[in-house]
């Protein structure tokens, strides 16, 4: 059976990333995430059109615990899509434990700090992070993570506070207490990733298995001119294990922030109720 000859528009599939893209969205609509495709917007400093290639959003419902509805928490996901076919080589270093804190706190809304369950929330897992990186020389993928970061905080910069960026369910309640953003990098496969430790420079490069976080300091101008420079951590997951991310994030982040949302509520209602106790005194 001779080969069937490649035609420009199998050439064309080849070499597009378009492929790889709609598969994360067909997984993110399987996984029952509502999901812009590739929207589109100027960005503050040089009102140039920018992109990103998903934006994922999810309503979850806080009830108090015996069933009371308090409002409800809004998940977006920004999400860049990368097919990677090069060897990348990633630095980690320890985390700036101080800074994830306070990026956390400052997602989340926390008013009282002291009520922050540290063992939720995956951004403060005492873990090493990934701080620099290189890939193979000469390829077309080489600034392919320094893109992917910056059309990725770019994007969150912009929409993070923007609402109506999916519309309202008419048939669902709506009270919106929280809305928490996560930046995410999802690549084809961690098969061509590598780690090396900051403080070990002479150690054999390690491949890398799991997900893992960048640590970024990323500066921009807001959309009043100020010049802005915000700390983030931003989560790099292959596609095989983005179920399994998803599913983790859903049951620690979400899971705690509601948690905490019922945990205000009880408190709140008890300090009413001691307020009134002492005036009837």
């Amino acid at each position: 059976m001779t080969e069937k000859k490649k035609t420009k528009v199998d050439e064309i599939l080849e070499k597009s990333g378009h492929g790889f893209h709609s598969r994360v969205v067909k997984l993110l609509r399987d996984q029952k995430w509502p999901v812009l495709v590739s929207p589109y917007y100027s960005d503050n400093f040089t009102d140039k059109p920018r992109e990103i290639d998903v934006i994922a959003e999810r309503r979850y419902e806080v009830n108090e615990t015996f069933g009371s509805w308090l409002g409800n928490v809004n998940i977006r996901l920004f999400i860049e899509c990368k097919y990677i076919s090069g060897d990348t080589v990633f630095w980690f270093d320890n985390k700036d434990e101080i800074r994830a804190r306070e990026r956390v706190i400052k997602d989340i809304d926390l008013s009282d700090e002291r009520n922050l369950v540290a063992q939720g929330y995956h951004h403060l897992d005492a873990i090493p992070v990934a701080k620099l990186f290189t890939s193979e020389k000469g390829r077309e993928d080489n600034e392919w993570i320094s893109k992917a970061i910056n059309q990725n905080l770019n994007a969150l910069v912009y929409y993070r506070n923007r609402s109506g960026l999916f519309p309202d369910n008419p048939r669902m309640r709506s009270q919106l207490l929280r809305r928490v953003s996560y930046p995410i990098i999802v690549v084809n496969s961690s098969d061509h990733f590598y780690r090396m430790d900051m403080n070990n420079p002479d150690m054999t490069p390690e491949k890398i298995s799991e997900p893992f976080q960048l640590e970024v300091n990323y500066a921009y101008v807001d959309d009043k001119g100020v010049s802005q420079n915000e700390y983030f951590l931003i989560d790099v997951v292959s596609i095989d294990v983005l179920p399994d991310f998803l599913s983790k994030l859903e049951s620690r982040d979400i899971g705690s922030l509601i948690e905490k949302l019922r945990w205000d509520t009880r408190m709140n209602t008890d300090r009413r109720q001691n307020f009134r106790d002492d005036l009837t005194m």
